[in-house]
């Protein structure tokens, strides 16, 4: 069908004449938004290599931004590590220790040191990190680990938190409802590679390893911790990860987010993909190993990712530090992928190009040998609360005046843009697809329907409603539907609020409401998916808010706009209002009163930047409205104001309806 055609630039409804004749095309969904968007960062990320020069003068730009998506910016301390040996395995040719260390004071990092027998001056050491089963006792995890140490190296395998020995939670949002991490900007991956880097200080302490022969490998979720360490840290010189390779384009479309928890991405502010990561790892020794029949990773996009390293390793003039092999099965090692990983250590991290035709033995250690505490972990281990101790938060601000608080609130807009809102526009400028009258009641009250287009594909809807006899423009209150809303027929039905009738409403179907409900199908994946795109579903609908309250702007009928939030609404109505300075005021029912609930809506790392009650006072000297009472966090805003003069600006009310413009 034909795009849509205007025939007059004024409809019935919305400006008192004229008749808007509309064709209305297909409608683009959630799913297909979310796959265009993957593509565009996709293929956006490395399309072109660095030149030489660009890549050296964005490389500290570019390192610090990735440790700002893994939660690492500013860099936990690193305190003493307190490492113990709790017991060594004699094994003939190879020696097996069994080692802890604490990455932050209480927090345990556990695993066992594989080693030669007899050692002769310094070895280059490995990394070896695991995937989401049994951790170091698994068969193949003792393995490879011991080939190493059975080959003039020092290995360390490490478990992950939530497996064998180490404590803590790793499937967050994927099994835990955890939707607080977002908003923390917290992934388990930044655990994984500061325990990872906290090892590798280890290492450097050794006699026994030489702290400038370093590497890293390790299978499925070891595989992308390898990524991620290689890149945040140079002291690694080689990076083999193995069946953990592919394209944010491939997650999103097959929705094998859903067969992925979240270590196994990062809090995606600036829109990353692994050629990305590639480039922070270049000029460094860089081997993908890859199955190709892998149902988590598919070779359309680890093979494209791999194509666009190639190119940068090469425009650096190191086109034998980086490789690409794969074997014809799924998610696992073989004996050709084993093979190629240990002949690419021996000739990066030893200088010996001979192809390594020897395998792992099939030895499996009895499980019980090989824990280090035997059984009985610590009490009171931190790892188990690391979710909420390596991210720092934004504390409160101490200010004296309203001149020190211009300058938080001027510099805090600014971060919240370049973080939290970065793909949300300065400027609204949805493209209107159709404006129609929706009739009235016996009341006078007419309703109407704006059609509009968002800037990422979706059509969405505004439910009008005013009095036929106010006069123009008038006061309107916008708000966004709520998510579980049956119907918004006549003005946004239920979710509309009850104010005085010489007031417009103006209610937006954000995504997800309305004729844009994904429901339970989708909805878990959604919200997985959009943090890979630098959003989230509520960031999305804030966006989906600023634009409807655009396109009421254009509306001859429209005055001054105040937002209404009510429940999980009500910071859709606050971080809107923060965003369009030309919001009047904001009325708030029941808002949540800290996104450290995992139940308030999740904004990408807002709490790195302030909770709900010190952004909220970024609206100052704008009013705020509360209906019933002012929840007891918010009483911060209500001293805030008062600080400043402004305390008349906040005030309470016992209805909607008893609400009138300041």
């Amino acid at each position: 069908m034909s795009r849509i055609q205007i025939a007059a630039t004024m409809c019935l409804f919305c400006c008192g004449s004229a008749f808007t004749e509309v064709s209305i095309g297909s409608e683009m969904t959630i799913y297909t938004s979310t796959c265009q968007q993957a593509r565009d960062v996709s293929s956006s990320s490395l399309a072109m290599p660095l030149p030489p020069a660009q890549w050296k003068a964005t490389l500290t730009q570019r390192r610090q931004m990735w440790h700002e998506m893994l939660g690492l910016s500013p860099m936990p301390e690193r305190t003493p590590l307190k490492a113990a040996v709790t017991g060594v395995l004699e094994r003939g040719d190879y020696v097996v220790e069994k080692i802890h260390f604490q990455c932050m004071p209480g927090a345990y990092v556990i695993g066992n040191l594989y080693r030669p027998a007899k050692v002769t001056g310094r070895l280059p050491a490995v990394l070896y990190l695991c995937g989401h089963s049994k951790g170091k006792v698994n068969a193949p995890y003792q393995a490879n680990p011991r080939w190493f140490g059975q080959h003039g190296y020092v290995a360390l395998v490490l478990d992950p938190i939530q497996l064998g020995e180490s404590q803590g939670i790793h499937h967050g949002t994927y099994r835990e409802e955890r939707w607080d991490w977002p908003s923390r900007g917290y992934t388990p991956a930044g655990t994984e590679v500061w325990n990872a880097m906290r090892a590798l200080d280890y290492l450097e302490t050794r006699a026994d390893v030489d702290k400038e022969r370093m590497g890293v490998t390790g299978l499925s979720g070891g595989g992308v911790i390898s990524w991620c360490l290689g890149a945040a840290d140079e002291r690694v010189k080689v990076v083999v990860p193995v069946c953990q390779s592919g394209s944010i384009e491939h997650v999103v479309l097959d929705r094998a987010t859903d067969g992925h928890c979240d270590c196994a991405f990062w809090i995606n502010y600036y829109r990353w993909c692994w050629p990305d990561i590639g480039a922070l790892i270049a000029p460094r020794a860089l081997l993908i190993a890859s199955g190709s029949e892998d149902v988590l990773w598919r070779p359309y996009g680890y093979r494209d990712v791999a194509h666009r390293i190639r190119h940068q390793y090469a425009a650096l003039g190191t086109p034998g530090s980086f490789d690409l092999v794969e074997d014809l099965t799924p998610h696992g090692y073989t004996p050709k992928l084993r093979q190629a990983i240990f002949t690419w250590f021996n000739k990066h991290l030893k200088g010996v190009s001979t192809p390594v035709e020897d395998d792992v033995t099939d030895f499996v250690e009895p499980e019980k040998n090989l824990l280090v505490f035997d059984g009985k972990l610590p009490k009171n281990d931190q790892m188990r609360r690391i979710d909420t101790l390596l991210v720092k938060q934004a504390e409160p601000p101490q200010v004296a005046n309203e001149t020190e608080w211009r300058a938080h609130q001027k510099a805090t807009l600014k971060r919240l843009r370049e973080l939290t809102f970065r793909c949300i526009p300065r400027e609204q400028d949805p493209r209107v697809r159709d404006c129609r009258a929706d009739g009235g009641d016996k009341g006078g009250t007419t309703f109407g329907t704006h059609v509009f287009d968002t800037t990422d594909g979706l059509t969405l809807r505004i439910k009008t409603a005013r009095q036929r006899e106010a006069a123009w423009p008038t006061h309107t209150v916008a708000f966004a539907v709520q998510p579980d809303a049956r119907s918004t027929f006549t003005g946004g039905g239920s979710s509309r609020p009850g104010v005085s009738q010489e007031f417009a409403t103006a209610g937006v179907e954000v995504r997800n409401t309305g004729v844009t409900s994904v429901g339970p199908g989708y909805l878990w994946t959604l919200k997985r998916v959009y943090p890979l795109l630098g959003q989230t579903l509520p960031e999305r609908q804030v966006c989906d808010l600023l634009a409807g309250i655009a396109v009421m702007r254009r509306d001859a009928a429209t005055g001054p706009v105040t937002l209404f939030g009510q429940g999980v609404t009500a910071p859709l109505a606050i971080y809107a209002a923060i965003l369009d300075p030309q919001v009047a005021e904001v009325i708030l029912v029941n808002p949540p009163e800290s996104h450290t609930n995992p139940q308030t809506p999740e904004f990408l790392g807002i709490l790195r930047v302030g909770d709900l009650p010190q952004n909220l006072a970024l609206l100052y000297p704008r009013p705020i409205t509360f209906v019933g009472k002012v929840p007891a966090a918010y009483e911060w805003t209500q001293q805030l104001y008062k600080k400043l003069g402004a305390g008349d600006r906040i005030r309470v009310i016992a209805n909607v309806r008893q609400w009138q413009p300041r």
